[in-house]
């Protein structure tokens, strides 16, 4: 298993509107609607003006590479970007991780 990690630092006074977006377009529950995709979350910073932290749990690199490619995701990237002062862009992701210990549930492939 792997897990994407993404920051995405809104602009000034912008944080509401990208939980905003997130909920609006359902972005998380998409994400989970595809195959590969074990969950995900949008993690809100303890200090307003800091990076918001997305991460998502994938079975394979493959899984999280269709995410990147899905048609939906690339039409919403522009409203996306246009609240952030940086984060991804079109077809861009974040960092992935292969997951080599966890607790709290998680079942480890191998």
């Amino acid at each position: 298993m792997i897990r994407s990690v993404l920051y995405l630092k809104p602009l000034p006074g912008k944080d509401g509107g990208l939980e905003e977006f997130f909920a609006r377009h359902g972005v998380l529950d998409r994400a989970l609607s595809l195959p590969g995709c074990l969950g995900a979350a949008l993690h809100r910073p303890p200090r307003p003006g800091d990076p918001y932290l997305v991460t998502a749990t994938w079975i394979g690199e493959s899984d999280y590479q269709a995410w990147l490619d899905d048609p939906w995701r690339q039409q919403v990237t522009g409203e996306l970007g246009a609240l952030l002062d940086s984060g991804p862009g079109a077809g861009e992701g974040g960092a992935l991780y292969t997951i080599v210990a966890s607790a709290g549930g998680e079942t480890l492939a191998h």
